[in-house]
């Protein structure tokens, strides 16, 4: 009988330690894994401006071709205003003289 209890007990200090490696093979799965998400998570912020960077040269080239435009139209409308400009500008004398001569 104590040479079975004895067995029993090396059984069960032998499934202890096996239960002890499997626990500490997980962990070091475990962390293995985060190690490597981490890496990865580093790598991938580190690429994130190399991917960025043709959108934001197509998001400049398309604001600085706006830029242009609007420009364009604010001359186009600046040179408007100055040609209605010119030309009521001799009705505009010709009416402030006949009120200055009380003509009107």
């Amino acid at each position: 009988m104590e040479d079975i209890l004895k067995r029993l007990l090396a059984a069960e200090k032998a499934a202890e330690e096996k239960v002890e490696e499997a626990d500490a093979a997980r962990r070091k799965i475990i962390q293995d894994a985060l190690d490597e998400a981490r890496s990865a998570e580093i790598e991938f912020e580190k690429q994130a401006e190399a991917r960025r960077r043709p959108f934001l040269a197509t998001a400049e080239e398309g604001a600085q071709r706006r830029i242009a435009e609007l420009e364009a139209e604010a001359a186009a409308l600046q040179r408007a205003l100055r040609d209605k400009a010119a030309a009521n500008e001799e009705a505009a004398v010709s009416a402030a003289m006949a009120l200055i001569l009380g003509e009107a």
